[in-house]
């Protein structure tokens, strides 16, 4: 809304009445927006300093809805108490990391005077403390960390994207699904080299083939075949315990 408004100076729509009166429109609208924006804006830096979220003002507090706001005075003291507050002798390094980070780049930096260092320095403490000495010179002075003054403005830091590692565990488990996904179109064998679900195809079908004998030529040893089963055969097994016996089912039957 506010390039839109900028744009609306172009002397080709200033010259048109009717867009000199929508860009007057636009522009009294964003003036009512941005006063409205800077107030809730102010009222919630109040109100996370006075519950004592100091963290949390601090980065509200560099976060204006429009370059170039002036920080009121009053809260601007009320927050830089609160922060040299949190910053106490026996204050984890870590809260004074996080302190530290919210508060180098808000408007009340100049303003926060810790009394001593932390007692628990760490290695990770010194080195944000040597990184934002340029922005709070005051507070590299009582650890003891010299300022360079050609040394440049460090930037804050840049959180990881959520939507950027949603994606990347996505994809993580796209492709742990299609390694674990079975092959398609390809029978599963047993250890002993058989597909498994019963007999091969060739088996089924000359299990149930009758048994044929050699013609007789000579005394030769009689042998017993069983009969074909039929439905006209008397003492045979039925249609039923055939099928049954071609899929493989064990099936009793009763003989003359």
């Amino acid at each position: 809304l506010r390039a839109i408004v900028i744009g609306a100076s172009d002397p080709a729509i200033v010259r048109d009445e009717s867009t000199r009166a929508v860009a007057e429109e636009l522009k009294t609208a964003l003036t009512a927006r941005l006063e409205e924006e800077t107030k809730l804006w102010l009222d919630d830096i109040k109100a996370a300093t006075d519950i004592g979220r100091v963290a949390r003002a601090l980065k509200m507090s560099s976060q204006p809805p429009k370059a170039g706001v002036r920080f009121p005075a009053p809260l601007a003291a009320a927050l830089a108490a609160k922060t040299t507050e949190a910053l106490t002798m026996d204050a984890p390094a870590e809260r004074w990391i996080v302190i530290l980070e919210a508060a180098a780049f808000s408007p009340v930096r100049s303003l926060v005077k810790p009394a001593a260092p932390s007692s628990q320095v760490s290695a990770e403490l010194t080195k944000t403390v040597m990184r934002l000495a340029p922005l709070m010179p005051q507070v590299a002075a009582i650890f003891g960390v010299e300022v360079d003054p050609k040394a440049p403005a460090p930037r804050p830091l840049r959180a990881p994207r959520a939507d950027k590692s949603r994606a990347d565990k996505s994809r993580a488990d796209k492709t742990r699904g299609d390694r674990n996904k079975p092959e398609r179109n390809k029978p599963a064998r047993s250890g002993d080299g058989k597909t498994k679900g019963g007999t091969r195809p060739e088996n089924r079908k000359s299990s149930g083939a009758p048994a044929t004998t050699e013609p007789a030529s000579g005394p030769v040893e009689e042998t017993v075949a069983e009969p074909m089963a039929t439905d006209s055969s008397p003492g045979t097994e039925p249609v039923e315990a055939v099928v049954a016996a071609d899929s493989g089912a064990t099936v009793e039957t009763a003989t003359d």
